[in-house]
C-alpha cells in the first residue's frame, strides 16, 4: 500500500486511540501507532501494520514514524501524571515537539482530538489546557476535532460506570446541566471522514439532542440493572469541599476538576459539521443500546 494511506495515531494503547487504530485499518487505511513502550504493545500489532514507534512525550518522537504520512491524528493526552507539572510538560511541551516533527516531514494532514470541554470559558485544567493546545492547530491543514462525552467501553464512561456499580446513592452536582454524547465507533468515523473529505478548521462531534444529568447517569447504571438513586447536592458548595480535601493530600473519587468542566459545561450546534462529515450519530440511548 501507497504512503498516501499511511496515518500515524498517537495514544494508539488509549481508549479512543486504539479505536482509531481500528476504524482506519478497517477503511484500508495502513496504521502507524505512536506509543510509550512499542515493546509492551505487541497486541497493536494486527490493527497498526504500519509500525509501532516510540513516543514517549515530550521528548522521545521516532521522527521515522512521520515519514510520507497522509495525516497524523494526536489522541494522546496525559491525564494520570505524579504532578500538575508533570502533565503539563507532556501534553503542552510533548504536542509541540509533536507538531514542529509533523511539518518538518511534511505530514499531509494534522488532526488535533480536542474536546467540547475546551473553550473560552473552561475553567477545568484539561478545558483549559486542550483550548491553549487548539492555538497550536492554525495550519490550512490542520484540523481540531472536539468530541463531546464519549460514550463506549472505556474512558471516562467505563470510569463513571465502575463508580455508579460501587454508590448506593449519586449526589447529583449541578443538576441542571444538559449533557452531549457521541458514541465511540461514530467518534472513529468523524476523524476519518474529516481526513476522507479533507475537512480542515473546527469540528464539532456529538448527537445534536443533549441528555439531562440525571439521565445521563440512570442511563449509564440500567446497563448494569441498577436503578440509581440520585440525590440533587449544591455544586458550588460541593466544589469547596472537594478542593479542601485536595488541599491537604486527599483523593477523593470526583476531583475539583471534574466538577469545573460540568459547572462549565456549554452546549454546541454540531449540525452543520456533521453534514459536512456525512455522519449520524447514534442518540445516548442508542449508545448505550450498543454496549
Amino acid at each position: 500500500m501507497s504512503d498516501a494511506q499511511s496515518v500515524l495515531i498517537t495514544g494508539a494503547n488509549g481508549f479512543l486511540g486504539r479505536a482509531c487504530c481500528h476504524a482506519f485499518t478497517a477503511a484500508g487505511y495502513r496504521v502507524r501507532a505512536l506509543v510509550r513502550n512499542p515493546a509492551g504493545s505487541g497486541g497493536l500489532a494486527p490493527i497498526a501494520q504500519g509500525g509501532i514507534f516510540r513516543g514517549d512525550l515530550p521528548d522521545s518522537i521516532d521522527p521515522a514514524a512521520f515519514e510520507g504520512l497522509r495525516a497524523l491524528v494526536h489522541c494522546a493526552y496525559e491525564t494520570r501524571s505524579a504532578t500538575p507539572a508533570q502533565a503539563r510538560r507532556t501534553n503542552v511541551a510533548g504536542t509541540e515537539n509533536l507538531v514542529r516533527t509533523a511539518r518538518s516531514q511534511g505530514v499531509g494532514q494534522v488532526v488535533f482530538i480536542s474536546s467540547m470541554a475546551a473553550h473560552e470559558s473552561a475553567a477545568s485544567v484539561y478545558g483549559k489546557t486542550k483550548f491553549e493546545l487548539e492555538k497550536l492547530f492554525t495550519a490550512p491543514t490542520d484540523t481540531i476535532v472536539k468530541p463531546a462525552t464519549i460514550i463506549g467501553p472505556g474512558g471516562v464512561f467505563q470510569r463513571t460506570r465502575e463508580m455508579l456499580r460501587r454508590l448506593p446513592v449519586l449526589p447529583l452536582f449541578y443538576a441542571d446541566r444538559r449533557l452531549q454524547t457521541i458514541w465511540l465507533d461514530d467518534t472513529c468515523q468523524g476523524i476519518l471522514a474529516a481526513i476522507e473529505r479533507a475537512v480542515t478548521g473546527t469540528v464539532y462531534l456529538a448527537h445534536p439532542e443533549s441528555t439531562p444529568m440525571r439521565q445521563f447517569y440512570t442511563g449509564i447504571a440500567s446497563i448494569d440493572g441498577i436503578r440509581l438513586k440520585t440525590l440533587p447536592f449544591p455544586g458550588d458548595l460541593a466544589l469547596f469541599g472537594i478542593g479542601l480535601l485536595e488541599s491537604i493530600g486527599l483523593k477523593p473519587p470526583i476531583t475539583s476538576d471534574n466538577l469545573l468542566g460540568i459547572k462549565h459545561l456549554r452546549a454546541f450546534d454540531p449540525s452543520p459539521d456533521l453534514a459536512r462529515l456525512g455522519l449520524s450519530p447514534l442518540s445516548f440511548h442508542e449508545s448505550l443500546g450498543r454496549l
